[in-house]
């Protein structure tokens, strides 16, 4: 099947750039020859309308042959006009752009499918508020924003896209809160998003989520309520006072009218699962049990009173013979201030953490009632993925513990519109990327191992059909963009050596000489010989392992 799946698409990628060639020269009148998909011999075909259409035993690429293309062709001045030769330059550009231009107009339809079947969509509800953000202060976990300067919203995404092209301009929203509605007026901070390959890109933030934080506990003090109740850090609620609790935000309310009753808590409890699968995993069992917590009498919040908080600043994990781990951290620790100062929230402590790439850390944090200091740096990694691709990060050696949830998703208010914007935008987004591929390439800050040849997309292709069919269009239009601006690449034997010609021709006032065009074409054919023989030997360096292994295991 990953055969059939490898020549379906890139059978339709042939096709639909070929068309590009075809419609436009049949637009013009020129006179079509021969359409081929595929090269080599024969394997079926008709003769329709004076062109042969041709399926060829080679499914790797394809051609249209037009009359006067090949400057030996002999063209009869009767023929002149319906051959590609007399045509005026303007429109032989068009004819010979026509294919790659197809190949970049061929994505916006795939992806359009793609976000066709987004018809359900985060709704426009608060799950997190970043610490020191426009948002800190103004906004709370579980408001709904209703409308963005006077428009309604209904979706997270429509509130994201305001947010994220509104940099230094104030923005009005209505935000429901306690079922009241009230005013806020909020100025998104520019902000830099990293994007592959060294690129960036300037966006809006106001440091929000829409990611709810499940109710997994921290217990503050072995003296408190929660302790009493015999309640540990990262036990997990489901249930108090008879609700059902799906975030932390719905214990908080449940908690913050009591003054000093029993509540009846319902909770997991992760166990490990010693040796899981021969030690291949880490498993933990969750343990049904239940809990009476009675919260002390007060003013502070519910939560407080009852010992409980949001397990986000607990570390779950260290890293065996990491930095943190011969710091001296352990699983159970509760984060409290880095270089001095409160830390508030994980994700920025990460933020923090990895901005200071290769400092020093000074870290305070809290183990059974008691305060510790430590001073660690991030442990530095860098190399090449099997791509190509270079990589130089710093790793964080710990991790925290609070799975996280959206609210059930709401219709999307405007699906065609959505599938257009995302499709042109994800077609835009990824023909950057290709350019910037190529630059990179050409400046050696792009490996050459990144070039794969058809053994990759003969495996990609294969996994992206089995994931499910949007996978596959997904890769269909990354494919199809590569090969529209590889086309154009001015090297001859490929479109964009075509247009060079045509262009020569243009400013010189003259055809290329034939003896040039076939040394041209020859200088090109060894580039893409060479470039074959290279992306054929980064497929089979990937490939070989995997070879190995199965070879092995028979």
């Amino acid at each position: 099947m990953t055969f059939v799946y490898f020549i379906v698409m890139v059978g339709v990628l042939v096709l639909v750039h070929e068309l590009g060639h075809f419609v436009w020269a049949k637009a013009f009148g020129v006179r079509v020859l021969k359409l081929s998909l595929g090269f080599g011999p024969r394997v079926a075909g008709f003769q329709r309308g004076g062109t042969e259409y041709v399926i060829s035993a080679i499914p790797l690429g394809g051609y249209v042959r037009m009359l006067g293309e090949n400057p030996r062709d002999r063209v009869r001045p009767e023929e002149l006009k319906s051959s590609f030769s007399g045509q005026s330059l303007f429109r032989r550009i068009v004819i010979v752009v026509g294919g790659p231009v197809m190949n970049l107009v061929f994505p916006i339809v795939l992806y359009f499918l793609v976000f066709l079947g987004d018809t359900k969509l985060s709704p426009a509800t608060i799950g997190v508020v970043f610490p020191g953000r426009p948002s800190a202060g103004k906004l709370q976990p579980g408001d709904q924003v209703v409308s963005v300067d006077g428009e309604p919203i209904e979706t997270f995404y429509e509130l994201t896209r305001y947010v994220e092209q509104s940099a230094g301009e104030p923005l009005k929203l209505s935000v429901m809160r306690d079922g009241k509605t009230r005013e806020e007026v909020l100025t998104p901070v520019a902000a830099t998003k990293e994007l592959p390959l060294e690129r960036t890109q300037r966006v809006g933030r106001v440091g929000i989520m829409p990611h709810h934080p499940v109710a997994v506990i921290g217990v503050t003090s072995d003296t408190s309520p929660a302790a009493a109740a015999r309640m540990r850090t990262f036990d997990v609620v489901v249930a108090a006072a008879g609700t059902p609790i799906r975030r932390y935000i719905d214990l908080e309310r449940v908690l913050r009218g009591n003054r000093g009753s029993m509540v009846p808590i319902t909770y997991l409890r992760p166990v490990p699962v010693s040796g899981a699968l021969g030690g291949l995993v880490e498993l933990d069992v969750y343990e049904p049990r239940l809990a009476v917590l009675t919260p002390e009498v007060g003013e502070a919040s519910g939560t407080e009173r009852a010992g409980i908080e949001l397990a986000d600043l607990y570390v779950s994990h260290v890293t065996s013979g990491s930095p943190e781990h011969r710091a001296g951290l352990l699983p159970g620790d509760r984060l409290l201030t880095l270089e001095g100062h409160p830390i508030e929230l994980f994700a920025t402590f990460l933020e923090d953490l990895r901005s200071g790439r290769g400092m020093q850390h000074e870290l305070t944090f809290r183990r059974n009632g008691e305060i510790l200091h430590t001073r660690f740096s991030l442990a530095h990694m860098s190399g090449m993925t099997d791509y190509g691709q270079p990589y130089d990060r710093y790793v964080v050696g710990m991790r925290n513990w609070v799975p996280a949830r959206t609210d059930p998703p709401v219709d999307n208010p405007s699906p065609i519109m959505y599938a257009a914007r995302e499709a042109f935008s994800a077609t835009s987004d990824m023909a950057e990327l290709t350019l910037y591929s190529i630059v990179r390439l050409l400046q050696g800050r792009l490996s050459v191992k990144s070039i794969g040849g058809p053994l990759t997309i003969f495996e990609v292709a294969g996994t992206a059909a089995r994931e499910g069919a949007l996978n596959y269009l997904t890769l269909m239009a990354f494919i199809s963009i590569n090969l529209g601006l590889i086309n154009l690449l001015p090297i001859p034997l490929l479109d964009g050596g075509h247009m060079m010609f045509v262009l020569y021709e243009a400013v010189v006032r003259r055809p290329i000489s034939t003896r040039m065009r076939e040394y041209a074409h020859i200088a090109g054919l060894l580039v893409l010989v060479a470039i074959m023989i290279l992306a054929f030997k980064n497929d089979l360096e990937r490939q070989w392992p995997r070879i190995l292994d199965q070879i092995t295991s028979q």
